[in-house]
């Protein structure tokens, strides 16, 4: 696998913001967004290692989060490697859950939690699996992204009602967009909408959702921008 970086924080967004999780940054992407606060994860002078899937299993092992975020550029560039690292985690937890008691009123413990993992995706790639343990984040680029062409619409269509989709949104245009493709496109997924960091009042976002009654449609910050230096890398 060509890794960028493997790390544990919490979780800055979506449906587990602020549990502590462990992040595998993927090397490369398939478009290029305006907005990308990653860009030290793509193009020729990104520096990244070459790890074996079992390399990888031990270090998130070690970290020590049952709660894994896969992520990018655009991990999905690297599935079958991405699949053989969520089916060797989820073998080795069951591995350990077997030698916890069998007790029907057993707790977890710290070690023996199953894997739970987010595959971050930046919306032009359908994934060609699924498994229990796994959900996807998909994004959906608005224009100021410059990346909304290479937006796949079949992904409303695969989502799951585990799935989430995030529309990133730096200006009204984008909140426009937003609203024709929520009238257009039907999905079992829950809707989240953020703002482009700086560029977007966080306040006229939630008037948009006022305005348009977006009842199920949730807002969110990147709460990590908050915390550390916006481009901080490795929290």
């Amino acid at each position: 696998m060509n890794v960028i970086e493997i790390f544990s924080s919490i979780d800055g967004e979506g449906s587990r913001q602020g549990f502590l999780t462990t992040f595998l940054r993927l090397y490369d992407c398939n478009i290029r967004c305006s907005y990308c606060d990653t860009t030290y994860s793509y193009g020729p002078d990104s520096v990244y290692k070459q790890m074996s899937v079992q390399e990888v299993a031990d270090t998130i092992e070690s970290l020590g989060n049952h709660r894994i975020t896969i992520t990018g550029g655009e991990p999905l560039l690297q599935e079958r490697e991405v699949i053989a690292l969520i089916d060797e985690l989820t073998r080795r937890s069951e591995s350990s859950e077997s030698c916890v008691s069998e007790r029907e009123d057993e707790i977890y413990s710290h070690d023996t939690m199953p894997y739970d993992f987010n595959i971050e995706t930046n919306g032009t790639i359908v994934p060609s699996f699924q498994r229990d343990n796994v959900w996807f984040t998909y994004d959906y680029k608005t224009p100021s992204s410059l990346a909304e062409k290479s937006m796949n619409l079949d992904i409303f269509k695969v989502a799951t009602g585990r799935d989430l989709i995030k529309f990133v949104v730096g200006t009204v245009e984008d909140l426009d967009c937003m609203h024709h493709i929520l009238e257009t496109q039907t999905t079992k997924a829950h809707i989240y909408v953020s703002p482009v960091w700086g560029r977007i009042e966080a306040a006229s976002i939630i008037e948009y959702m006022k305005t348009h009654n977006w009842q199920n449609v949730r807002f969110q910050l990147q709460i990590h921008k908050f915390i550390w230096d916006p481009d901080a890398k490795g929290v």
